[in-house]
């Protein structure tokens, strides 16, 4: 046991002592009033005064109905105490759940960026354009932070492919490309072991899948692949074709929208590319990259986000 955890049971083992001490006095003293009730009551009977006896039944309902007036105050205030230390801890543990999910994810990308040097600044920039297109979307605030989340952890199964073809200057073979695949359900199996991971697993399974079907490893066609899957597409090729590779010079911005626009209806979510231009014409969008941030676009849009 802790001792966090004993200090909270002594906490709790005092408030449950003086909630008896409380009810153990104002039951005492109901007693005794109604036993000085019920005392008159029976001096006015043998002494045949009505009036008396009326007024000993007044003071006695009286007293019945203070005593419920108390009882009912005193579990009132209990109850909001014990609603209060509950939110409390509840804040405490919802505190202390978004640290360690930042931790596993922080870790997670330092081993990927330990094995690919490329991945870890690739990873962040699909993130944060991921999560534009997802706000510009309408998606709810924890739809956009989920998405996030799965785009910076996208590439997370490379974890599990051989370094010859991870590192390999270039172009891949027919069998090392075969195995390169591989990574969406290496990615997949990693992070659903990890409870509040579970829906980013989904969407990591599904960055490769296409629009019209051709995509892998499920075939996954349209809306059959998560919506997350489906804005990753789109802003993983903005990305890949605006960055300078080994092998090739990044494509202009214009050029590499010009191709979203082009597979539009094949390889990604036409809903997803309209958004996505959207956020091109309000520019959000360059030849950089990512210009702002969520947390200053959020009140923008006010309670849409949320």
């Amino acid at each position: 046991m802790g001792f966090g955890t004993a200090v909270g049971e002594a906490a709790d083992a005092s408030v449950r002592s003086n909630v008896l001490v409380q009810f153990t006095v104002i039951f005492g003293v109901i007693a005794f009033l109604l036993g000085l009730s019920g005392w008159f009551a029976v001096t006015s009977f043998l002494s045949s005064d009505i009036q008396g006896i009326q007024k000993t039944v007044l003071i006695s309902i009286g007293v019945t109905l203070a005593a419920l007036y108390l009882t009912l105050a005193l579990l009132v205030h209990r109850g909001s105490n014990t609603i209060r230390r509950q939110q409390n801890a509840l804040e405490h543990w919802s505190e202390e759940l978004k640290t360690s999910y930042e931790s596993i994810v922080a870790v997670l990308c330092a081993a990927l960026d330990l094995r690919d040097n490329v991945s870890h600044g690739h990873a962040q920039r699909v993130s944060q354009l991921a999560s534009v297109v997802a706000w510009q979307m309408g998606l709810r605030k924890e739809q956009v932070r989920l998405i996030e989340k799965a785009a910076i952890l996208h590439d997370i199964g490379k974890l599990g492919i051989a370094d010859s073809v991870l590192s390999k200057p270039g172009q891949l073979d027919s069998e090392e490309w075969e195995e390169m695949k591989r990574h969406p359900e290496l990615g997949f199996q990693i992070l659903n072991g990890i409870d509040f991971l579970k829906d980013v697993a989904l969407v990591v399974y599904a960055h490769h899948e296409r629009f019209d079907g051709s995509g892998y490893p499920q075939g996954l066609k349209g809306e059959e692949s998560p919506i997350g899957a489906r804005i990753f597409a789109v802003v993983d090729a903005y990305d890949a074709m605006t960055s300078h590779r080994p092998y090739r010079k990044a494509m202009p911005h214009q050029k590499a929208v010009e191709e979203i626009v082009r597979n539009s209806g094949t390889q990604f979510d036409p809903d997803v590319v309209m958004a996505f231009l959207e956020a091109e014409k309000r520019g959000l969008l360059n030849s950089n990259g990512f210009e702002h941030t969520l947390e200053e676009m959020l009140p923008a849009r006010g309670g849409a986000s949320q």
